[in-house]
């Protein structure tokens, strides 16, 4: 299951939804909400789950959902019945991830990473954007003292200050783990922080990435030791010792990438703005442009249980690829809002969260290897 970050938000949500989540103001410097919003606790709802929602995964058997204005909910019969849990904050969600059953990770705006150790019940704050500014700081500060004529040192300093000047301003996008140990944490403006003790301490990740220009990185994917990254104006970063070192490898597209997912033999799918989607069976070293019949953005893509992969779009269309992103089709589902996040409940059954709220569909044997091409 991958995510469209940055884009999504800002195409969908600016136009639709009049700025609700306030990533535009976020993103050009003006979000002064955002510290009130770190401090306080999301409101309960019994509608949480037709909230907006931007993420969506499993813990086990359980599905959790996140989504804007801190909201967080989780359902044990597949989204048929949503619970919502308290939040000790009103940040708006854009990623979720369980690594265990028990122990997950959701990261939003105002840089802001929450902590569970119950399978989504309850939630304790572990980073947030102005302790990730002092880190980024501290770290480029240590940096730039030991290598005074290091210019890319005495950069990265200059961008860390920027950090603290601009205060709990930058969301991150998405985040992935390895185990409920190490993970990655990913944002605008290229942020990117890991933890290696389960998130007690983060570590500012920056220096590892080849993206001096601060790109927004809208997506991370982890198989095995082998780490990718994508972002705006074709951004594509591959890292094969397990996320110490991301080298940038050429796409055919200068476009965003807004979502992307791999396997565990070299294949990798990238696809983002206008419905430009490309498929690479050597992780990444080469791309090749699939054939999607709407050139809409795509928003999210999700491999299901035979390895279909099922997209959707900006428009509210689910689509599907059976054969490894070659060619993208519809699927005969009804129209939707425009979804974030897809999850495959199964070879017949999706799930969807965004403007929507939660949404199950149901595939009828279309989306199933070998239905409907």
């Amino acid at each position: 299951m991958r995510r469209n970050r940055l884009g999504w938000i800002l195409c969908v949500v600016g136009t639709l939804l009049l700025g609700l989540w306030g990533i535009v103001e976020a993103l050009e410097g003006g979000a002064h909400g955002v510290p009130d919003s770190l401090a306080r606790q999301a409101v309960l709802s019994d509608a949480a789950s037709r909230a907006v929602l931007l993420d969506v995964t499993t813990a086990g058997s359980r599905v959790v959902a996140v989504g804007e204005r801190g909201v967080i909910i989780y359902s044990d019969d597949k989204g048929k019945s949503w619970y919502q849990v308290p939040v000790p904050t009103s940040v708006s969600f854009t990623a979720v991830a369980f690594p265990t059953p028990r122990k997950g990770w959701a990261a939003g705006h105002g840089g802001l990473v929450l902590h569970s150790e119950d399978g989504g019940e309850t939630w304790t704050k572990q980073l947030d954007g102005e302790l990730a500014a002092k880190l980024a700081f501290e770290t480029a500060q240590l940096k730039a003292q030991a290598n005074p004529d290091d210019a890319s040192a005495r950069r990265q300093l200059v961008e860390a200050e920027r950090l603290v000047q601009d205060g709990a301003d930058k969301p991150f996008l998405d985040l992935a783990f390895v185990n409920e140990q190490r993970g990655f944490v990913v944002g605008a403006y290229g942020i990117m922080f890991r933890t290696e003790d389960g998130g007690r301490t983060w570590e500012p990740w920056m220096d590892r990435v080849d993206n001096p220009r601060g790109m927004h990185l809208n997506a991370i994917h982890l198989v095995g030791n082998t780490v990718y990254l994508a972002g705006e104006q074709g951004l594509f970063l591959r890292s094969t010792d397990g996320g110490e070192r991301f080298i940038r490898l050429k796409t055919p597209y200068e476009g965003t990438y807004f979502t992307m997912a791999a396997g565990v033999s070299g294949e990798v799918l990238l696809a983002g703005l206008r419905g430009n989607a490309y498929w690479s069976t050597d992780q990444g070293d080469t791309f090749q442009p699939a054939r999607v019949v709407i050139p809409v953005s795509l928003s999210a893509v999700a491999i299901g249980t035979h390895g279909t992969y099922y997209f959707a779009n900006q428009a509210g269309f689910l689509l599907a690829s059976h054969d490894g992103g070659r060619t993208i089709v519809p699927l005969p589902t009804p129209h939707l809002p425009p979804v974030a996040a897809l999850l495959a409940l199964g070879p017949d059954e999706l799930l969807t969260v965004g403007v929507g709220g939660a949404l199950p569909v149901s595939l009828g044997g279309a989306g199933a290897e070998g239905g409907a091409r």
